[in-house]
């Protein structure tokens, strides 16, 4: 991991949850440029920026840094929908997942 991927991942982020980057930077007490240098390279937060940026968009630090994770608000999104479901919904789910895969 790198800075690049500390760039893209919040744009991602903040793209999935659809809001600007002066709305953040200015939600977070920041400059309104704040996130827009971060996801142009001219700055890194610092952890405890991190951890904000983290809460703000409730995730964890383990998925923000979980590359795994293309996606990491949808994949969230969909777990709690999953978590609503019983045995067998997930399991037709499961299913669809791989017939769509092929």
């Amino acid at each position: 991991m790198d800075k690049k991927f500390v760039q893209m991942r919040i744009a991602r982020i903040r793209n999935a949850h659809n809001v600007s980057a002066r709305k953040v930077s200015m939600e977070l007490g920041q400059s309104t440029e704040y996130i827009n240098q971060i996801e142009n390279g001219k700055a890194l937060p610092s952890l405890e920026g991190l951890f904000n940026i983290c809460d703000y968009f409730n995730i964890t630090l383990g998925e923000f840094f979980d590359d795994r994770l293309e996606f990491p608000v949808e994949y969230k999104h969909i777990i709690e929908e999953l978590n609503k479901m019983d045995n067998v919904a997930i399991n037709q789910i499961y299913e669809l997942l791989k017939l769509i895969n092929k």
